[in-house]
């Protein structure tokens, strides 16, 4: 008797263990398959922020780092900016570079790339100008940075045409000089240094320009006014000063998106260009000096 009531028992308790055991085996398997989505889901995500990318004209280096964190914590994803000289990236492009957005010191670059099919189209965003910095112990005055740059005992330094656009408005600024003082292009053509522009660079502790004065590579050097700007908070000790409407040529920057991306792609990019037109974008420009 016992003995059948206790073979009942461990019947009924195995059944019950049974059942538990395949229970608990679903919620572990939807547990699993939980994860698992959970886990590829934050891979794609991985995957997409890491092929969006930003090419962008060194000048805007300090503006687009900022818009790039807002437009993160407007619910973007992240893009990886990529800074340097115009010209270089635009030729990157050209040969088969395809960043998500690539934004230009010079408008004609985008207009070209669009025109060639490589960018969806080519949009004006901001302006640039230019300013002269001078070392440590030379007193700028604007109507006299002509007269500074042609003396024969000043190193002028500036950054390197067709690659950079900043050394294209520069010679642009000399030709001027020239109609305001014959002779003046022949001068300054002659004696620039061009100790920047030609390479790429990565990640900057310092600028290039702020080290040409560390460097003691120039006594002045022919720079966008933002640039000026940011070198004078890095090297409070030197001068910066706007040149005249006379000799100035304001750059005129564009904007596009590339054309070989996908649709998730191509919509972050024209997310991202949108707000960089937006007021909000364009008050973090004005932020930096550009107009």
């Amino acid at each position: 008797m016992h003995q059948s009531i206790d073979g009942t028992a461990r019947i009924v308790i195995a059944s019950i263990l049974h059942q538990i055991g395949k229970y608990v085996h679903k919620i572990v398997r939807r547990c699993l398959a939980l994860a698992g989505a959970v886990a590829m889901g934050l891979a794609c995500n991985v995957a997409a922020a890491d092929g969006l990318t930003i090419h962008a004209a060194g000048s805007l280096r300090t503006a687009f780092d900022e818009l790039i964190a807002t437009h993160q914590r407007n619910g973007g994803p992240q893009f990886k900016a990529v800074y340097g000289p115009s010209g270089k990236l635009r030729e990157q492009i050209e040969a088969g570079t395809a960043p998500t957005v690539f934004a230009s010191a010079a408008k004609e670059h985008t207009d070209a790339l669009a025109a060639a099919g490589r960018l969806r189209k080519s949009t004006e965003f901001t302006h640039n100008s230019l300013c002269l910095i001078a070392r440590t112990g030379i007193a700028l005055s604007p109507a006299l940075l002509l007269d500074l740059m042609l003396d024969p005992t000043k190193r002028l330094g500036t950054s390197t045409p067709k690659a950079d656009p900043m050394g294209d408005y520069t010679w642009e600024l000399f030709r001027a000089a020239d109609k305001v003082h014959p002779g003046a292009y022949a001068i300054l053509d002659s004696k620039a240094l061009q100790l920047t522009g030609r390479e790429m660079t990565g990640p900057l502790a310092r600028s290039p320009y702020a080290r040409v004065f560390d460097d003691d590579r120039a006594d002045l050097f022919v720079a966008y006014c933002t640039n000026a700007a940011a070198v004078a908070k890095e090297f409070p000790t030197l001068a910066w000063a706007r040149f005249t409407p006379d000799l100035n040529n304001r750059g005129t920057y564009g904007i596009g998106v590339a054309v070989t991306l996908d649709a998730a792609a191509a919509a972050e990019g024209e997310r991202f260009v949108a707000l960089v037109l937006s007021p909000e974008g364009q008050r973090i420009l004005g932020k930096y000096g550009f107009d």
